[in-house]
């Protein structure tokens, strides 16, 4: 089995201003075409350091995949460094400089010398086309070894990881057959899965593993299997059955078999069945409706939402009583309600969420006053509201909070509209 490494260069990367998401989005990528990732490496700009580290990996690995270092400014050293590790000349792809014109052009933008040089690849290079950006990825071969440098731009990297590097692994190293199954539930802690896992794990495929990865949105539970290809019937079997279980034990908490967020399964439900929502939120301030427009086709079935953060919004757009918010106080069941009610009539949605909280509570504040948040749901045929306590930062509350209405929204939906 081919053994990879990665390379990520980038001072910013080791200095915090940017968030090295490629690794992670890197090794789910080769896993799920059944490389593992041994090593990741970050490193500074810096010439001899990236000479020195590629050698490093190249004594045990067969695979070395590269980002960053490949832009138009000077720093942008990577791509002058593989020309001298491995040899030729710098030499002009002629497509590539085409695209970077056709690039600049469609903005009104002039061809640089600097965006002229992104052009030029070592000789020694095969070149891996970037339809994505201006900078190319290279190949090279080296005693059965391979090395792949890639634009550090994450968007751009997925786009050649997938339609350029992996085929051309596929067809240079053997691999394992890898499949994965997923079962995402929300509202059970991950101790409570593991314990509760102990009642069927002896009828799981012991080849299966699970692991329980928890997040805002809840704890996903991933069963996994590798095997030589031959086996990937049985393994595919093994994994269904597995995924079968874990669904029945956890059914009232598991909001989708794929691997799929909670904004994404309630916006691919609302426009499978042309079902119009609508939401009301206090304090998460629009992170609900900011979540569903991430999705495609989402504005035919999205009509609109209020962030009623204070008082007089919510009685004078969302038509609140006053005297439920004198009785009952702003986070409450009667206030989340009454604003899921309002939002349904003001925006004409077929359902509208709520949700009325507090995020954050000063130093020494009454249990009433602790972070805790009230959900509100309502429909045609009603209302509805679930409450629940926050126990995080602010922002990590406000996070939890978001997903928590979606995923109430999910299964006021099914109990109301069908699965």
């Amino acid at each position: 089995m081919a053994t990879v490494a990665l390379l990520n260069i980038g001072s910013e990367l080791l200095r915090g201003r940017t968030i090295n998401t490629n690794a992670a989005a890197m090794g789910k990528m080769l896993l799920g075409k059944g490389y593992h990732l041994n090593t990741t490496l970050v490193i500074h700009d810096d010439g001899p350091v990236i000479r020195q580290s590629l050698d490093d990996l190249l004594t045990g690995h067969d695979i070395v995949l590269i980002t960053g270092g490949l832009g138009p400014t000077k720093d942008d050293i990577t791509k002058t460094v593989l020309r001298e590790r491995f040899g030729g000349e710098m030499v002009c792809h002629e497509p590539t400089l085409r695209r970077i014109e056709g690039y600049l052009a469609r903005r009104g933008r002039r061809l640089l010398e600097s965006n002229r040089q992104q052009a030029f690849v070592p000789s020694t290079c095969e070149v891996l086309e970037n339809e994505q950006g201006t900078a190319p990825g290279m190949a090279f071969r080296e005693n059965g070894r391979t090395v792949v440098s890639l634009p550090g731009v994450p968007y751009e990297m997925r786009h050649l990881m997938q339609h350029k590097v992996l085929p051309l692994l596929e067809t240079r190293y053997s691999h394992q057959h890898v499949a994965t199954r997923i079962v995402r539930t929300g509202g059970v802690p991950e101790s409570r899965i593991a314990e509760r896992m102990e009642e069927i794990e002896p009828k799981i495929d012991p080849r299966v593993s699970i692991a329980y990865l928890p997040s805002f949105d809840g704890t996903k539970i991933e069963l996994r299997a590798s095997g030589e290809p031959a086996e990937a019937a049985e393994l595919d079997a093994a994994l269904l059955q597995g995924q079968d279980l874990v669904a029945e034990l956890f059914a009232k908490y598991v909001y989708s078999r794929e691997d799929k967020t909670p904004d994404r399964v309630l916006a691919e439900y609302l426009l499978a069945r042309g079902i119009t929502m609508g939401t009301a939120e206090s304090c998460t301030g629009g992170a609900i409706a900011a979540a569903m427009v991430q999705h495609s086709g989402v504005s035919a079935v999205l009509k609109g939402g209020i962030v009623a953060y204070m008082r007089e919004i919510k009685e004078n757009v969302l038509a609140v009583p006053a005297a439920t918010i004198d009785e009952h106080g702003i986070v409450s069941r009667e206030t989340a309600r009454a604003m899921a009610e309002g939002a349904r009539t003001l925006l004409g949605s077929d359902f509208a969420i709520s949700i009325t909280g507090i995020a954050e509570a000063a130093e020494n504040a009454p249990k009433e006053d602790q972070p805790q948040a009230w959900i509100g749901y309502a429909d045609a045929k009603g209302s509805t509201a679930l409450h629940f306590r926050l126990f995080k930062g602010r922002e990590v509350n406000i996070q939890i909070a978001k997903n928590a209405a979606l995923i109430y929204s999910l299964r006021c939906l099914w109990a109301s509209f069908g699965k």
